[in-house]
């Protein structure tokens, strides 16, 4: 492989520099780089990417992947600790299922989180990795045309005329029923009232409410209770600023709200990526969760939410009193200050 000699360059030249200065300087960046570790690969294999990150001692890595990379279904992410490896080198394996056509293809970069002996949560991507897939038909297989089976003849069947007559009326009684419990399902769609979905911010303040009360954490559910918060705020950030959130990344939805925000919320962000960082990092790995981290989260969550808060309209006046001076948007108020402040204690 030429992973431990990308991986030992990167290193000489990070101590060359250093040494050059005759004087200790800060702290390295990390660096990532991933490779295939077996190829050619056959359509509808699963094979392995190794990730090796070089970055400062004590420091907390993990690759941050969904459901896939590009046209590369993600199937599992495997720490390794190998015998011998620097204090400062992690790597992981990622198994991918190469469920595409034949030829060359490459690997989108993948993200690398990092979480520092400081806390602080940063982002880095290691650069994408050319693969080579081949078809699994046999050498022969082209030779034919690619045909593996001949393809059966028309296969005759008798019916005798009164089971067609039957079949007929059959046919006719399950349309008639068709027909006569969609006009009914299309009556009852007309008659029940559309209810409009509450404000962005009430529906998210209802829902980390929820997830307070459930005591994930007490109860030892660390993956549960970050899917719950990661979801809470990507549902939150997609109506807010109406971007797409739904099976997307943590790099992509940032990326996105950077765009669509306004300037005033641009350093908002940062907490809702330190939010979605964390939960990455910690449904990847638990032992990278630390209680005091999952509380700064929550906060974060909170404060996101406070700073991106739209300011409170008044609807028209509909001539029956139900609107009055100060009234909430539809969708009724979120938790109190109180009750927010008692959730983030927790």
């Amino acid at each position: 492989m030429r992973l431990p000699a990308r991986l030992t360059a990167v290193f000489c030249l990070a101590a060359g520099s250093a040494g050059g200065a005759g004087q200790p300087g800060p702290e390295p960046p990390a660096t990532a780089v991933a490779e295939v570790v077996s190829e050619p690969v056959e359509v509808g294999d699963v094979f392995e990417l190794e990730v090796v990150v070089e970055h400062p001692e004590g420091a907390e890595t993990a690759p941050v992947v969904e459901e896939s990379l590009g046209d590369f279904r993600v199937l599992g992410a495997v720490p390794l600790e190998p015998d011998g490896a620097p204090a400062g080198e992690s790597r992981f394996h990622l198994r991918l299922g190469a469920f595409v056509l034949p030829g060359d293809h490459e690997i989108p970069p993948v993200p690398v989180g990092i979480r520092g002996v400081d806390g602080e949560l940063s982002l880095i991507e290691a650069p994408p990795s050319p693969v080579r897939v081949v078809s699994s038909l046999p050498p022969d297989s082209e030779a034919a045309g690619g045909d593996i089976h001949d393809i059966r003849g028309p296969f005759a069947l008798n019916v005798p005329p009164r089971w067609g007559a039957i079949g007929l009326l059959a046919l006719g009684a399950l349309v008639l029923l068709a027909a006569a419990w969609w006009r009914w399902r299309r009556r009852g769609a007309r008659e029940a009232p559309a209810v409009p979905l509450p404000p962005p911010a009430a529906e998210a303040e209802a829902a980390l409410a929820r997830l307070a009360r459930a005591g994930l954490l007490e109860k030892g559910d660390v993956v549960g209770y970050y899917e719950g918060l990661a979801g809470i705020m990507k549902r939150y950030a997609g109506r807010r600023f109406e971007t797409p959130w739904s099976e997307r990344t943590t790099g992509e939805i940032v990326r996105d709200l950077r765009v669509r925000a306004a300037p005033e919320h641009r350093e908002a962000l940062t907490l809702l990526a330190s939010v979605l960082s964390e939960a990455d990092l910690a449904k990847f790995s638990e032992r990278a969760f630390r209680p005091d981290a999952a509380q700064s989260r929550f906060r974060d969550a909170g404060m996101f939410l406070d700073r991106t808060r739209p300011p409170l309209t008044l609807e028209p006046d509909s001539g029956e009193g139900l609107e009055k001076k100060g009234s909430l948007p539809p969708g009724g108020p979120g938790p109190s200050t109180g009750t927010r402040g008692e959730l983030e204690a927790r």
